[in-house]
């Protein structure tokens, strides 16, 4: 009989026997006999509720105490360490000693429940989700996930995240993820092996043996790009001199850990070419980097996918070393297995018992790549990378980010946690009108662009010059499907009144730096992140713009840098004063004699720490219906008598409309 037979030396009944054993010694007898009973879990694993409601989903309930859950845990129990762990300790560390006593003692009905799996063109996206209650307060949610060889792997679909980097396999699994997109995504721009190549890229043919080839952007073929972190300079970076040697072959050991890596990913994945900034830009050529650069984005944008070094903080680090094993405590548990024929059957499960483990978007926003201002625009217009983090190995293109090998365990659905390639325009997109479309469509495509300049602005450019010409590649692609007006230093000109008003983080604030990079009214012209206005869909605006131009630095860089600009506008301007605790002003409809009261604003913000004149001025841009709202800048005089510079930005509440339409309007210049 199929008991009979021997498994390893030993009876199938034995081997059933000792796996139950196993199983049993991961949890307490109260958990054995009661969640992971073999009934009570199956019923609630094969019935997983929707995580939106979950009044609807099939969950078991059982009682306990926190003291007891505590001495469980101690002796080893793995589910009461899951409970005990994801206990906010404020909900009790205030208490006095009789109410701690009341709290660990009183009696508490714990409620668990199975989530269901989330799929994309059938892609697994997220993971199946544990969650527990302790009355109606939901103590977590985790993904849970199992090996690919534990009995529990026909039922747990997702897998232990991938550790090893440098293997053919790895690569493998990474190229079956680009070929679905290239078969099964309709909303991702499909690969050429006919698309013209770079100016130059790096033959990896033989990856020992790599050399500079110069197509002349006459040669066709199909491309892998690199976005990295330079973190130091590199010293054998291509230059006029060594440009010749470069293509007759590059020693290996001339080349930084992360190009050295990139080169042995293109050739493990099939492909030939790669392109690399370091190398692929002739770097001590004023006229070729302006030239290249202007290039930058199409090379990503026509790449066939692009190698994210996102884990190396420097180009010398490398990205292909094998990864760590999450440093959060991992919950090993018991899994009765399906099957009426083999009863006894156990695998084992797991969860990470850790908040930010729950989503990996969330482990990736420390990686060094999201530092660096390049490697954003480099993101946004790639079709589709294999992003190489701390962790494991994910795949993202304009549809889905997914960890490889089914290596999932949740995504954010949060906008600004999903700083992803699908929010931007498709090239063959036809051209926003804000006359003839809607307000929806009005308020989305800012708020991606407000979402990007967010993320934007909190990295760090090492070349001053690079502040606008590191996002010039987004704002082109914009320009060609949402905006019809002018860009301006890093606003659009159909947008202004809402992209003038945006201001630095709180304590996000940084000395302005000394070179010029934009004029003052522009984002660009200081550091530190920047947050937009909110969108308000009534406003009055209080200015009337009537001239502006701004000077780029190179015509072939239409969104780059610039080395002028001004807003010539007709404006009412209020004096104010910014003192050590705030900002002050003269307001007419408070004092309508010779301002002999000040009013404090306290919503103000200063664009950058160091010295401002105290002697400033209110420029107010728009007042807002809800909540009667006058939102504005600071501005202080600058050579001229009618030139002012911005220094800040303010709002003030309480404000009627008909206290401000009817102030006088100023010729002004904002430079």
């Amino acid at each position: 009989m199929e008991s009979d037979k021997a498994v390893g030396g030993k009876s199938s009944r034995e081997a059933i026997s000792e796996a139950a054993d196993g199983a049993r010694s991961l949890v307490c007898g109260l958990c054995w006999n009661g969640l992971f009973s073999r009934q009570s879990f199956r019923e609630i694993w094969e019935s997983p509720g929707s995580l939106i409601d979950v009044k609807k989903q099939k969950s078991f309930s059982y009682s306990s105490t926190w003291n007891r859950i505590d001495a469980s845990s101690r002796a080893g129990c793995n589910w009461c360490s899951l409970l005990l762990g994801s206990v906010d300790p404020t909900m009790h560390d205030c208490y006095s000693e009789d109410e701690d006593s009341l709290f660990r003692t009183f009696g508490r009905t714990i409620r668990v429940a199975f989530g269901k799996p989330s799929y994309f063109e059938g892609v697994l996206m997220g993971a199946q989700l544990v969650s527990a209650w302790v009355g109606d307060y939901q103590l977590f949610q985790y993904p849970v996930y199992t090996l690919p060889d534990d009995p529990s792997a026909k039922e747990v679909l997702a897998r232990e995240r991938i550790r090893r980097m440098k293997s053919t396999e790895t690569c493998r699994l990474a190229i079956d993820y680009v070929s679905n997109c290239h078969k099964h995504h309709s909303g991702c721009p499909k690969p050429s092996h006919d698309r013209v190549l770079p100016t130059r890229v790096i033959d990896c043919t033989n990856p020992e043996d790599p050399r500079l080839c110069i197509t002349g952007g006459a040669v066709r073929g199909s491309y892998v790009a690199l976005s990295y972190v330079w973190g130091e300079d590199q010293p054998n970076k291509t230059t006029a001199r060594n440009i010749g040697t470069y293509t007759q072959g590059i020693d290996l050991g001339l080349l930084p850990q992360t190009i050295r890596d990139a080169v042995w990913v293109t050739h493990a994945c099939n492909e030939t070419y790669l392109w690399v900034d370091a190398l692929c830009i002739i770097q001590d050529s004023r006229e070729d980097k302006h030239r290249e650069i202007a290039k930058i984005p199409q090379s990503f944008a026509d790449a066939s996918f692009t190698i994210i070094a996102a884990r190396s903080p420097r180009a010398s680090d490398g990205f292909l070393h094998d990864c760590q094993p999450p440093s959060v405590p991992v919950r090993h548990l018991p899994f009765p297995c399906k099957g009426d024929d083999d009863p006894g059957r156990f695998g084992t499960f797991y969860v990470e018992q850790d908040v930010l483990g729950k989503h990996d978007d969330d482990l990736d926003l420390n990686e060094p790549v999201h530092k660096r201002a390049w490697c954003l625009e480099e993101r946004l217009l790639s079709p589709r990378a294999l992003v190489y983090t701390s962790s494991t190995l994910g795949f993202h293109c304009q549809l889905i980010r997914a960890n490889i090998g089914n290596a999932v365990r949740a995504t954010h659905d949060l906008a600004d946690h999903r700083l992803a390639i699908e929010w931007m325009p498709g090239l063959g997109d036809g051209y926003f009108d804000p006359k003839a479309d809607s307000a929806f469509d009005y308020n989305r495509s800012t708020t991606l662009w407000d979402n990007i300049i967010h993320n934007y602005t909190g990295r760090a450019v090492t070349q001053v010059e690079d502040k606008l010409i590191a996002l010039a590649g987004v704002a082109s692609r914009f320009a060609a499907r949402w905006k019809k007006g002018d860009y301006l230093s890093g606003l659009w000109l159909d947008n202004l009144q809402h992209d003038i008003l945006w201001h630095i983080a709180v304590g996000a604030q940084q000395p302005r730096p000394e070179a010029y990079r934009a004029p003052s009214w522009s984002w660009a012209s200081t550091e530190g992140s920047v947050v937009a206005a909110k969108l308000h869909p009534h406003e009055t605006p209080l200015y009337e713009l009537t001239g502006y131009e701004v000077t780029r630095v190179s015509p072939t860089l239409s969104f780059g840098g610039v080395t002028a600009g001004h807003l010539a506008m007709r404006a009412p301007l209020l004096r104010a004063t910014w003192r050590d605790d705030g900002l002050y002003a003269c307001l007419p409809w408070v004092d309508t004699q010779s301002c002999a009261t000040e009013t404090k604003l306290y919503h103000a913000w200063r664009d950058a720490i160091g010295p401002c004149s105290a002697d400033a001025w209110l420029l107010l841009i728009v007042w807002r219906a809800k909540s009667d709202e006058l939102l504005g800048l600071v501005v202080v005089r600058a050579e001229y008598s009618t030139e002012y510079r911005r220094v800040g930005c303010f709002q003030h509440f309480s404000v009627s409309k008909d206290d401000v339409l009817g102030l006088d309007r100023q010729e002004i210049v904002l430079k």
